[in-house]
């Protein structure tokens, strides 16, 4: 992992916050008025083939303040939390070298935590290892599998395959590597995270609106161009993109229109519902914030006393 060059006033902004909250507008304008460039923290916006569907911001937004780590992976690569904080250093490095502060946002919970409060230094396993538990579990079904490898909150395929691997790798459970210290790319650094938290109502309605805007703005020939380059896209991580399998079957004619759009809205929703839950119970150090205006306010007190 990357070294970070801290100098003696290091600082850092986070802005985590459900789909559709509006963090991403929000941290530009954090970012024009403090002097910042923008860290992506979303795992699916990482990914180049569904920049409308993945809300990933514009290239006009993208020219107004730097931004890093949007659309830098085709949708074949494999990216793990590790991989995404070893660019995360080095982008941070790159913004403190420009003189900017570093501001990352995003909505992928697992991806803010492992930020504030590090990693489990899990070994790299090897692309062999990989194929070795995908054959095994194609091989015995999932309900063996989950009797092998899996525990009564552990039963989702990917988190699995996961567990598979760490053990065929280093005959070790992933358990024992998660109670280790764990490796913190922050260090010493000052640092906030903040959360964009408008009503239910607000974020439901902002669901509702930002998939009828991809719509128009081209998000099913974007589904369609990549379902053709990628026939088996269902094995790659960017098939989870909110309303990516709705509109997958809009093309080949299994649901109408209509019904494309009702089911990728309130999938959309129970999405933010999550994670509006999920950021509520996982943090000891949150600042939640109603509204832009509350949340400049408070990053502007934090960069008040640190510099």
């Amino acid at each position: 992992m990357p070294k970070i060059n801290l100098d003696s006033n290091k600082k850092i902004i986070i802005i985590s916050g459900a789909t559709a909250s509006g963090k991403s507008s929000v941290a530009i304008e954090i970012a024009k008025i403090f002097n910042g460039a923008i860290i992506n923290a979303d795992a699916l916006q990482i990914y180049r083939d569904l920049p409308i569907l993945s809300a990933q911001p514009t290239h006009e937004q993208q020219s107004q303040i730097n931004h890093y780590l949007y659309g830098i992976f085709s949708a074949q690569q494999k990216i793990s939390v590790g991989i995404w904080l070893d660019f995360v250093a080095d982008a941070i490095n790159k913004i403190l070298n420009s003189k900017k502060i570093p501001i990352v946002v995003g909505g992928t919970g697992m991806y803010i935590s492992c930020l504030i409060n590090g990693i489990a230094k899990i070994p790299i396993i090897a692309p062999e290892t990989r194929a070795q538990a995908s054959t095994l579990y194609e091989k015995i079904g999932h309900n063996e599998f989950l009797k092998k490898f899996g525990t009564e909150k552990i039963i989702d395929k990917q988190k699995l395959l996961r567990r598979a691997e760490v053990f065929l790798q280093t005959g070790k459970n992933i358990d024992d590597f998660h109670a280790q210290e764990k490796k913190n790319i922050l260090g010493d650094f000052h640092k906030i995270h903040l959360n964009l938290n408008p009503s239910r109502d607000e974020i439901y309605q902002n669901c509702n609106a930002r998939f009828e805007k991809m719509l128009q703005e081209g998000a099913i020939e974007e589904v369609k161009n990549f379902i053709e380059k990628c026939p088996d896209f269902y094995n790659f991580s960017i098939a989870k993109t909110l309303g990516f399998h709705e509109i997958a079957s809009f093309l080949i004619g299994d649901i109408k229109k209509f019904e494309m759009i009702k089911l990728a809205t309130q999938k959309t929703r129970n999405y933010a519902k999550r994670q509006l839950t999920w950021f509520r119970h996982q943090f000891d150090e949150i600042n939640f914030c109603e509204n832009a205006d509350q949340l400049k306010k408070i990053t502007y007190n934090f960069l008040n006393k640190v510099l």
